[in-house]
């Protein structure tokens, strides 16, 4: 406690050296944190479901006559078509269980007040292999998916129950519209699952097979081995591999392509049909969901990351330069204290203690400036992308800002305090405060630690 207290006393000493330092850990730490944030969002969370790393995405790249169509669940050559899906869905033993979405664009009516937002049609065994379960109700299950235009049902989400229908005790059983449809509502869903798809959040979820239903055409798309335009995913078995489970799949899926498939091809190549005999399904750890967003972030989000944290290396060096500036004042105390029998070990946790201190304050300024970074970045964004992410400080941009500023107040304080804490400091002494051994050497690194913020 006396250590903390004279910590406290050194800064306050010192304000506007302090206020420096504080300010330039704050922005450097707060743009990391805001950044961190989005890179979590995107690129890091697991979705909140059961087991999520038992999760894999299913893909087979290769020749797609016919009508191909992707969204931002995955790329095109991820899509499957509806026969397919129900063919791996009926015969396969390599997965737990396999399942099918597509999101789609909805217009939603409540109580005669009119919305949009988006929707995801989803198969039987969605919520399943998930392992999500409902917050109130139930949740669409295969007896809600095995008859084209039967089943009029919806799963809503748990922010529309909250904001559409006032957080009612009594909506299971309700309607509502859905594109012009009225659909009866089997349940809600849990607040911490917001959909299967980073960047996109569902606020009613329909069975797969009503699909070709909500259309205004004759088109029969649930025939079509043609129409690939579905996302598939399952769960791996107990103490199976990803390598087992795609090894298993395309003993079932090749003969489907060459025995049923091929001879529906028109026009195609001898060379081109070899190739779509020879697809195969690829298997993805799909701990973080489907999303394209995974790929098309990574490598800007990384840029930026790169960015922010040159600008907290630069802020490392500024304090660092700024604690040996002041640190020259401080040598004949730091001397005399040596002389006086305190131990090196003694005066460096001092000094490191001061340093530490200076970090906590600028992490906590931090948290400022995370909060004004994404409420920025967030006016930038089109309003979808905005309601589809979160722009607050939650805990674990807290937890990082922690961390990063212990890091930085060892990064930019360990070198000042063992230049402060020379053990040739007591030959200072009759010199005077002024004139130091080893000052020579502080200049130059002040001077190179300039150089390299300018540079």
């Amino acid at each position: 406690m006396r250590q903390l207290t004279l910590a406290l006393r050194m800064l306050r000493k010192t304000p506007f050296v302090t206020a420096v330092a504080v300010l330039s850990l704050a922005l450097g730490i707060g743009a990391n944190a805001a950044i961190y944030s989005l890179f979590d969002q995107l690129l890091l969370r697991p979705l909140p479901v059961r087991d999520a790393q038992e999760l894999v995405n299913l893909a087979s790249p290769g020749p797609k006559p016919g009508s191909t169509s992707c969204n931002q669940q995955g790329e095109c050559s991820e899509a499957f078509s509806y026969p397919m899906y129900r063919d791996l869905e009926a015969k396969q033993t390599a997965l737990a269980s396999v399942a099918a979405s597509r999101l789609f664009g909805a217009s939603l009516s409540i109580d005669n007040e009119p919305s949009v937002g988006e929707g995801a049609w989803v198969s039987g065994s969605y919520f399943s292999t998930l392992g999500v379960q409902p917050m109130m109700g139930r949740l669409i299950g295969p007896e809600d998916d095995r008859v084209p235009d039967g089943h009029d049902v919806v799963v809503i989400s748990h922010s529309l129950w909250r904001d559409r229908f006032a957080s009612r005790p009594d909506v299971v059983g309700k309607t509502m519209v859905v594109n012009g449809r009225t659909m009866e509502i089997l349940g809600v869903l849990p607040e911490r699952f917001t959909g299967a798809t980073a960047g996109s959040r569902p606020l009613v979820y329909i069975p797969l097979a009503m699909r070709w239903a909500f259309s205004t055409t004759s088109y029969r798309g649930y025939e079509n081995r043609r129409d690939y335009s579905l996302y598939l995913f399952g769960r791996l078995k107990p103490g199976g591999t990803l390598e087992e489970a795609e090894a298993s799949l395309n003993t079932l899926y090749q003969p489907i392509l060459a025995d049923v498939e091929a001879s529906l091809q028109q026009g195609m190549s001898e060379t081109t049909l070899e190739r779509f005999k020879a697809k195969r399904i690829e298997l993805a750890p799909g701990a973080r969901g489907q999303s394209r967003i995974h790929t098309e972030a990574q490598t800007p989000l990384t840029l930026l990351f790169a960015i922010t944290g040159t600008v907290l290396l630069i802020a490392c060096a500024n304090v660092a330069n700024l604690l040996l500036a002041r640190g020259a004042g401080r040598s004949t105390e730091m001397g005399v204290r040596l002389a006086l029998g305190a131990s090196r070990g003694t005066l460096l946790r001092q000094l490191m203690l001061e340093s530490l201190l200076l970090a906590a304050l600028g992490g906590v300024a931090s948290l400022l400036v995370a909060r004004w970074t994404l409420s920025g970045i967030a006016t930038l964004l089109p309003p979808d992308a905005v309601a589809s992410m979160s722009f607050e400080v939650d805990w674990s941009v807290m937890l990082f800002a922690g961390i990063l500023a212990v890091t930085t107040g060892f990064l930019f304080g360990l070198y000042p305090a063992l230049q402060r804490t020379r053990p040739d400091l007591t030959a200072a002494i009759p010199a005077g405060a002024g004139q130091i051994v080893g000052g020579h050497t502080s200049a130059k690194l002040r001077s190179a630690l300039v150089t390299v913020q300018i540079a």
